[in-house]
């Protein structure tokens, strides 16, 4: 139990492996005692009939830790490290399959329990996924800039970049400002959310502004793209004083996959997913940052 109270609250609400009640130590204590009487109830209080289910539980961890030092250090080319740790890692693999057969039981349990955790690591991620991850965002000078001389009302157009040329940031204006009628005389600023680990559940939004043949871009890298640029958006409307307006076009493609790459990848339908975080952290329509979407 101490283990488990010192490992679960620092790593799974971080990534989104269970709820932010996880960081509390009291609640686990209450779980994990709970548990604790249900395992002894189940086993009779029989240490004997535990013991299976503990020993899968360990070898299987000491396996798993061994293959991944073999494979680190097969990678940072020592073979000979990497042909050691292998040797051991069969050793663990061995002594995993013969507890195994000699105890199914505990190979039965310790697949329940591995079952129960996925399952529920899923589940939560997926009650998240629409909170506000960024723990903070930081803001370089370039694009502090950009913000500051833009207009009474900012406008930002969401881009995933491609070849990044002054030629493919032209067309994207023009169809954005047809799409979404935006005046010619209103400035542009392009906001790009590149996905970098996807696993990650919080992250520091860090925001850098580039100019690429007069057309001022708004870089920045997360681990999902419409929880950060709902963050962003509300970073401007409380830091700027000023209204932003984030602008999408449609998104072709089956909705279930965009769902399916959003909780998995990171990335999908952009648009509605940015508006449903907005409008979960903030309620009030009047003062929500405004999303539009267009095209044909």
């Amino acid at each position: 139990m101490a283990g488990l109270l010192n490992i679960v609250p620092r790593y799974l609400p971080r990534y989104g492996m269970a709820p932010e009640w996880g960081r509390a130590v009291r609640p686990l204590v209450l779980l994990y005692t709970a548990i604790s009487f249900v395992v002894t109830i189940a086993f009779g209080a029989s240490v004997d009939a535990q013991a299976g289910a503990y020993a899968t539980g360990v070898l299987a961890m000491m396996t798993s830790a061994a293959f991944a030092v073999t494979l680190t250090a097969w990678r940072g080319s020592s073979r000979r490290g990497g042909l050691a740790f292998g040797v051991v890692a069969a050793i663990f693999v061995y002594a995993l399959i013969a507890n195994a057969v000699q105890r199914p039981d505990g190979l039965m349990i310790a697949f329940f329990f591995g079952l129960s955790i996925v399952v529920v690591s899923l589940v939560s991620r997926v009650q998240r996924s629409t909170e506000l991850r960024q723990e903070r965002i930081e803001v370089d000078e370039a694009a502090q800039r950009f913000i500051d001389e833009a207009g009474e009302h900012i406008h930002l157009v969401a881009h995933r970049r491609r070849q990044g040329t002054e030629e493919e940031y032209a067309r994207k204006e023009r169809e954005q400002r047809e799409d979404n009628h935006i005046p010619a005389s209103e400035q542009i600023l392009f906001l790009e959310v590149a996905v970098e680990d996807a696993s990650e559940f919080e992250d520091v939004l860090e925001v850098r502004g580039v100019e690429v043949g007069g057309h001022k871009v708004l870089r920045a890298e997360s681990s999902v793209v419409p929880n950060a640029i709902a963050a962003f958006l509300l970073h401007l409307r409380d830091t700027s004083d000023k209204t932003p307006h984030c602008y999408f076009g449609w998104t072709e493609g089956n909705p279930i996959v965009y769902l399916f790459r959003f909780i998995l990848f990171g990335e999908g339908d952009t648009a509605p997913v940015t508006h449903e975080v907005l409008r979960e952290a903030e309620p009030d329509p009047e003062k929500r940052p405004a999303v539009h979407v267009g095209g044909r």
